[in-house]
């Protein structure tokens, strides 16, 4: 296989999207992100387990879609295997965050379904957000940690053509065409989730966004520009 040359522009924007989710809350001293690999689809980048609010463009380090070292030894994230198996089994992913923000939690556990009331959330779907239960294939004693190949590629059949899917009492994981998309993607699953749980708490009853409003604001936010430009100015070196 061909070793990954991942550009300057590659790395800063890999590291850019780590610092700008911590900086908004959406990541902390865990979670990841990562991006495909332009110059060799077969693998991605990933930061070498340094908290997200600390990566810089010399954390990132490539990996291939088996989950191992592209050319490097070179440590990263217990969790690898959630991006490369859905990388492997997803061709149009370009970027994936996976996050614990607590705003996602009681949408995977309560048994509440998790749907978009806000418009910039429109790229959820209509449908609810599927929700992955590692004890349903992998039995009681799990840590609930996605460790090994086959857990990875579970998760990835959860999500499905999804942009979302969340994970009982762990978080959930984004999925998006590019990283920068990615981000946007994650930011605004965190702010629906806030808004909705806001409106339950209310008493109201939720007006969600249809499946043509969801495509209408998808294809707008398509390359997510103004929002990335308003969050790098505020963590850029």
């Amino acid at each position: 296989m061909k070793i990954p040359s991942p550009s300057a522009a590659e790395r800063e924007d890999l590291a850019l999207a780590n610092r700008m989710l911590a900086q908004q809350g959406v990541l902390d001293g865990y979670g990841h992100v990562s991006a495909r690999c332009l110059d060799v689809p077969e693998c991605y980048l990933i930061g070498d387990r340094t908290p997200p609010g600390n990566v810089r463009a010399n954390n990132i380090h490539p990996w291939t879609l088996d989950d191992e070292p592209a050319g490097h030894t070179h440590p990263t994230y217990t969790e690898r295997f959630i991006h490369g198996q859905i990388y492997r089994a997803r061709p149009d992913v370009g970027g994936i965050v996976h996050c614990h923000a607590p705003e996602l939690i009681p949408y995977g556990a309560a048994g509440i379904p998790l749907r978009p009331i806000y418009h910039m959330a429109g790229f959820q779907g209509e449908e609810p957000v599927p929700v992955f239960e590692i004890r349903d294939e992998f039995g009681p004693d799990t840590d609930m940690l996605i460790r090994t190949m086959p857990q990875g590629q579970s998760l990835a059949r959860s999500l499905g053509d999804r942009a979302i899917v969340l994970m009982r009492g762990h978080g959930a994981t984004i999925a998006a065409s590019s990283v920068r998309q990615a981000v946007y993607f994650a930011l605004y699953a965190v702010m629906n989730a806030r808004i909705l749980t806001q409106t339950l708490l209310l008493g109201g009853k939720p007006t969600y966004i249809n499946a043509n409003e969801g495509r209408n604001v998808a294809s707008v936010m398509r390359d997510a520009s103004r929002t990335w430009d308003y969050l790098a100015a505020q963590v850029a070196d």
